[in-house]
């Protein structure tokens, strides 16, 4: 079409108007140009913003303000995340060289070289003197209690005197093994808290069944090591309660309820680490071969 055949007419005034274009051959053809004011374009600005505010809204509220619940899983989910590339050792544990022993026929040589080796370490033959002492006190305290004592001392104030000496006696020794032991149960605690692998190899040794990985291990490790610490803080108490009071101003109840507290958290602690996932078996085969991936993409 020849440009100078065309006659162009404005209709409407304003910012918005239309354009015809007249032909001379009789066609008329119109075109509307998208002509928006600068009031419409804020306007429409405006809206597209007040629509994104919400979402943004929405999203920051999914992301930031779950629920605690929600947050303490995704944190152990890491946590199980990172635990399976650390390498796994499996040492042989006394317990297991007990267990393997009597799986067959008695060994007796094989059972002699091990108690020698077992008693070569001075901690060994100290624990052996405790153990056989907690054994005598024992025995001795519920002989008394049950009266097949009675012809020995006849008076009752003998045997009271006789079972404070060994309940004292008693204290003193579980003290002294809380003593022993509550520095390494703080120490994994604080490992608990780093979760460094060299932790996690080390606290696996502790408690993990052949010192390999397990499921979720570190929050039933954690259960167990504030089970194990608390039974320190309970013998504690009760041997304030017995090197403070005369037995006759003793409270009972409170002296029950800290006996009770130790004895169950020692107990519960041995129970739940043998029946949990720490105590179990599992096929380490694919967490052997994803470790060794994930070495050796961390090596590239």
């Amino acid at each position: 079409m020849n440009p100078n055949n065309i006659q162009m007419t404005s209709v409407g005034n304003g910012e918005d108007h239309i354009i015809v274009e007249e032909p001379m051959d009789g066609q008329v053809k119109t075109h509307v140009p998208l002509n928006v004011s600068t009031s419409q374009r804020k306007l429409v600005s405006n809206e597209n913003s007040q629509s994104a505010i919400p979402e943004r809204l929405k999203s920051l509220n999914s992301d930031n303000l779950g629920s605690p619940s929600t947050k303490f899983h995704q944190i152990a989910d890491r946590r199980d995340e990172f635990s399976r590339t650390v390498p796994s050792s499996r040492p042989l544990h006394l317990r297991q060289r007990i267990t393997k022993l009597f799986s067959r026929k008695l060994d007796w040589p094989a059972i002699r070289k091990l108690c020698k080796d077992w008693f070569k370490k001075p901690l060994n033959i100290l624990l052996f003197i405790w153990i056989v002492c907690v054994a005598v006190s024992s025995v001795t305290m519920l002989l008394l209690i049950t009266g097949t004592l009675n012809h020995a001392f006849p008076k009752k104030s003998q045997r009271d005197t006789w079972n404070e000496m060994i309940n004292q006696i008693l204290n003193a020794l579980f003290t002294l093994l809380c003593l022993y032991q509550h520095p390494q149960r703080l120490s994994h605690f604080n490992l608990l808290l780093r979760w460094r692998p060299e932790d996690i190899s080390r606290l696996r040794k502790a408690y993990c069944k052949n010192g390999t990985y397990k499921p979720h291990e570190r929050t039933h490790m954690m259960v167990v090591v504030i089970l194990l610490n608390l039974n320190c803080f309970a013998q504690y108490a009760l041997c304030g309660l017995n090197w403070g009071y005369k037995r006759s101003k003793r409270p009972a109840v409170v002296v029950g309820i800290c006996l009770l507290v130790a004895v169950l958290a020692h107990a519960i602690a041995g129970v739940y680490c043998m029946h949990s996932s720490l105590g179990k078996d599992y096929d380490t085969e694919f967490n052997e071969e994803s470790q060794k991936n994930n070495c050796r993409e961390q090596q590239c």
